[in-house]
């Protein structure tokens, strides 16, 4: 690893990312754990920014944050996040590219049939319109990291 790539990882937290995630102006990220030992995965979204009442507009936990899966993060804190790789595939301005993201990634790697390798259990209903597509380098990034 060069001396910038450890930099813009110590920027953009425990994720690895080609560059600085940009966190000002981004709405969120579509992020890959997979664990080192097994190859199991997971797949999910972060915002950067709260969009509730009490947080909105704050700067999320984005940086150390793990996963929603009560299920990975006991695995997480069992085996140490040293234990994990921390992707982020790429990020996205608006909330419905962003979850629409999420959701093709989820699809395109058949999570709901291939439990032997995904942690995720449950996959959002689509309800909104997304002026963002999919980039290539999400494409080429999931499919780098995804393998199987």
């Amino acid at each position: 690893m060069t001396t910038s790539e450890s930099e813009t990882i110590d920027v953009n937290g425990h994720w690895m990312f080609p560059e600085e995630l940009d966190f000002n102006n981004a709405f969120g990220f579509i992020y890959v754990i997979k664990e080192k030992s097994n190859g199991m995965m997971y797949i999910g979204k972060k915002l950067f920014r709260g969009t509730g009442k009490r947080n909105l507009g704050k700067q999320s936990n984005w940086q150390t944050y793990t996963s929603s899966s009560k299920d990975l993060n006991a695995v997480i804190n069992e085996k140490g996040r040293d234990a994990f790789d921390f992707y982020a595939l790429e990020q996205y301005y608006t909330r419905g590219g962003l979850s629409w993201a999420e959701t093709w990634s989820q699809c395109y790697v058949e999570v709901p049939t291939n439990n032997h390798i995904w942690y995720n259990r449950f996959i959002d209903k689509v309800q909104w319109k997304s002026t963002e597509i999919i980039t290539t380098r999400h494409k080429e990034r999931l499919r780098e990291i995804t393998i199987c």
